[in-house]
């Protein structure tokens, strides 16, 4: 290849890589402050985001596996995802509601595939099920603990949903910088050949320094935040890497195109389906009563 070939292939590459990124500066310059605006008013209209959110989410996660050649029942999954956020904002401290929806999941998936045995099988029923768990499930943690408070305004809810976002992002950012300036070893290079051990290290150094910060936030010891921050960046790199292989098995880039610059819904909180849970259960269990 000539040096003209060259230069104009990097030109070329420079140009994409710009484009890509003023893209994401633009949807996050107009979708975190209205993101924080809802996160802030809590209640109903977070539930409605969160809803839209899962829908948008499963149909994506539909649209995965089509690629694959299975074919999903969209309404009846995203129907129980919405079960799942229903329960979170109607009834959260009710905990037999959450094993009788993924009772009945499992029942209706199955149930499904008995009147569409003919045009499907029993690995379309058990993917319905997974994706509902994955997204309905996974999702609705965000609406718990935005229940930890009063529900809506500053509270104790939105401390610990910044901090669950806040030591996410820290992870996602030093990962990504440590990993291109030091990354050498790479972490699951048959599923994300552009993660590297190094990165992953840097990510959960971030992790742990904003955990510190903010454990005091949400009324606990710095030590006890960066704990949680360090487990936290292990399970965020989990979900990052779960939706990595999803889309690697199916042979797709991303997830959808709702996000520019990002992708779609899981492509933007496959880290956060992981994470959300994770803080939830570790706060109930130890330190929000």
């Amino acid at each position: 290849m000539t040096t003209a070939g060259v230069s104009a292939g990097l030109g070329q590459f420079c140009s994409k890589a710009g484009e890509v990124l003023l893209a994401r500066i633009l949807t996050g310059l107009v979708g975190i402050p209205f993101f924080l605006g809802v996160l802030y008013l809590g209640k109903w209209p977070l539930f409605a985001v969160v809803a839209g959110m899962g829908l948008i989410g499963f149909h994506e996660y539909t649209r995965i596996w089509k690629a694959k050649d299975l074919h999903l029942p969209y309404f009846l999954g995203a129907a129980l995802c919405l079960g799942f956020f229903l329960w979170a904002e109607m009834a959260p401290g009710n905990s037999v509601v959450p094993g009788a929806l993924m009772a009945l999941t499992v029942m209706a998936s199955l149930s499904w595939l008995i009147f569409q045995y003919a045009k499907h099988t029993i690995l379309d029923a058990l993917v319905t099920i997974a994706g509902v768990a994955y997204v309905g499930w996974s999702l609705s943690h965000l609406i718990l603990i935005r229940g930890f408070g009063a529900g809506t305004g500053f509270d104790l809810g939105l401390k610990w949903i910044m901090f669950a976002f806040f030591c996410t992002w820290a992870a996602d950012s030093f990962a990504y910088w440590v990993g291109m300036a030091m990354g050498r070893h790479k972490l699951a290079p048959k599923i994300s050949p552009g993660k590297s051990v190094e990165g992953a290290l840097g990510g959960s150094i971030g992790a742990i320094v904003v955990g510190w910060f903010m454990g005091p936030v949400v009324a606990i010891a710095p030590w006890q935040g960066a704990l949680i921050a360090a487990v936290l960046s292990v399970v965020s790199v989990a979900g990052d890497l779960a939706e990595s292989a999803l889309k690697r098995f199916a042979g797709v880039k991303d997830s959808g195109t709702l996000l520019p610059g990002h992708g779609g819904i899981l492509d933007r909180f496959d880290s956060s389906l992981f994470v959300l849970p994770y803080v939830y259960y570790v706060a109930k269990l130890f330190f929000v009563k």
